[in-house]
């Protein structure tokens, strides 16, 4: 008999060399998809993705011209929903717009992931002008206050988790520098608070939808002075 060892299947040597090739083609294929990009150039192209979706919130508020007299009020009142809707969605566009700048002012470069759930984030941020004319046409449903209510939710839940993934300490390599504790946790109860101001007013505007934005704009203001007052 051979003093020959006997493998099942391929020797380790070949079996380690492959692995290594599909190891340098992981490396090749994160370095060209997947590694870390410059943060302005995301957050530059996040400014232009919330420019663009204010912008088109203003696009129902018009009224038919030629209007006279009583025509011209009773038009004006009926444009008052759609003013109301756009003036609640601006104040809660703008503080997600404050909060995402005030979370990448921390990042020097955006991994794959990060990336990933900022497009998201941002998908909804373009979504924002359909259910903004949704609750302006049919304030008095609840069905269109639910819509609403949920593409706002997951904007500011998603944007909780990006402040979250990138302040943790492994992942200090993403930042400018590393970000305190008190800061990190300060921060996320200011996320959590908006969140927590918006949805808890959910049961009640579900009940009443025709002062649905009243009571959201309220809401969310208070919770916007708390804070302040709180810094």
């Amino acid at each position: 008999m051979s003093d020959r060892p006997r493998w099942r299947g391929r020797p380790p040597e070949r079996q380690a060399s492959r692995r290594d090739r599909r190891e340098d083609l992981r490396e090749q294929r994160r370095l060209i998809w997947g590694g870390p990009v410059d943060a302005d150039r995301v957050l530059a192209f996040s400014d232009a993705v919330f420019a663009i979706a204010i912008t088109l919130l203003t696009l129902e508020l018009q009224l038919p011209p030629g209007l006279q007299g009583s025509a011209f009020t009773t038009e004006l009142r009926h444009l008052l929903p759609s003013l109301g809707a756009y003036a609640l969605s601006y104040i809660i566009l703008g503080q997600l717009w404050l909060t995402h700048h005030r979370i990448f002012s921390v990042i020097a470069r955006v991994d794959r992931p990060l990336l990933t759930a900022n497009l998201a984030f941002l998908g909804l941020i373009a979504l924002m002008p359909f259910p903004v004319h949704l609750l302006a046409d049919y304030h008095d449903r609840p069905l269109a206050v639910a819509v609403y209510a949920l593409v706002f939710i997951l904007a500011m839940v998603l944007q909780g988790w990006l402040w979250r993934y990138v302040t943790t300490p492994e992942r200090r390599h993403l930042l400018k520098e590393p970000v305190p504790d008190e800061v990190r946790q300060g921060f996320t109860r200011t996320i959590s608070g908006t969140l927590l101001a918006f949805g808890a007013a959910v049961p009640l505007v579900m009940w009443v939808p025709r002062f649905a934005a009243l009571l959201w704009a309220v809401m969310v203001l208070v919770q916007l002075v708390v804070a302040w007052f709180n810094r």
